[in-house]
């Protein structure tokens, strides 16, 4: 009887872990593979993601650009007026100074900090190849749902003359495969320190690939702005001038 009850014992231990069994590359491949496959999320080359984001109250519109390897813009329309926020051509970046109105350079150390930041168009398409590192660490419930909880590990960051552990957290509904919630620490300025989370929802196909089209971000569990994606295009011609400074 001992025997049959051990036998049980480790029949229910061994299916209840093999349930659980899941690794870091099983829940990556199978997020990439939901969203549309390799293939097709390699195919982006470029973005055009025309939306608005609500802030304080104000509902902005904004036009986001985005080129494989690593070049970022961002356009907001504000009070009628067209103004860059922030540009990054994959080396250096510059934004609109709002005192003066004028293109202004970010310091080198922010540009190298956003050069560490650019995974365009999915950065765990290639994650090992750029030397990170995954790791499942469980699970965990986001607002009611069941997700995995992934960290991926980047390559550390200068913050300040000051070499920093740069890692983010993917959580991962168990259902879909997709993403519902992002969570990175906050590495400059006042907020410094801080868990800032990014919930994706509304997933929706574009030319085969499926992105989240509504975005909330919350810090200390308060909402600070949120954006929605009208419309969303893939491999539009963009000249790499459009993300260059001004007269460069």
């Amino acid at each position: 009887m001992k025997k049959i009850l051990f036998a049980l014992l480790m029949t229910s231990f061994l299916v209840t872990n093999f349930s659980y069994a899941q690794t870091a590359d099983e829940v990556i491949e199978s997020y990439l593979e939901t969203i549309g496959g390799r293939d097709a999320i390699a195919a982006i080359k470029t973005m055009k993601s025309v939306g608005k984001v609500n802030f304080q109250g104000m509902e902005i519109p904004f036009t986001m650009y985005q080129k494989a390897p690593g070049a970022q813009k961002l356009v907001i329309n504000f009070q009628g007026q067209e103004i860059t926020q922030m540009s990054f051509d994959g080396n250096e970046g510059w934004g609109t100074n709002f005192m003066t109105m004028e293109p202004e350079k970010w310091e080198s150390e922010d540009s190298e900090l956003m050069k560490s930041e650019m995974d365009f168009p999915e950065v765990f398409l290639t994650y090992k190849d750029k030397g990170y590192s995954a790791e499942l660490e469980g699970e965990e419930n986001i607002e009611g749902t069941d997700c995995y909880r992934l960290k991926l590990t980047k390559k550390p960051m200068t913050i300040d003359g000051k070499e920093e552990e740069n890692f983010v957290y993917y959580f991962i509904d168990k259902e879909t495969n997709v993403p519902v919630m992002v969570r990175n620490v906050i590495h400059k300025g006042d907020m410094k320190g801080k868990s800032q989370d990014t919930f994706m929802s509304d997933y929706q196909e574009v030319n085969g690939v499926y992105q989240p089209f509504t975005l909330q971000i919350k810090l200390d569990g308060q909402t600070i702005q949120s954006l929605s994606l009208d419309t969303v295009e893939v491999n539009v011609d963009m000249d790499d001038a459009l993300f260059a400074f001004p007269g460069k």
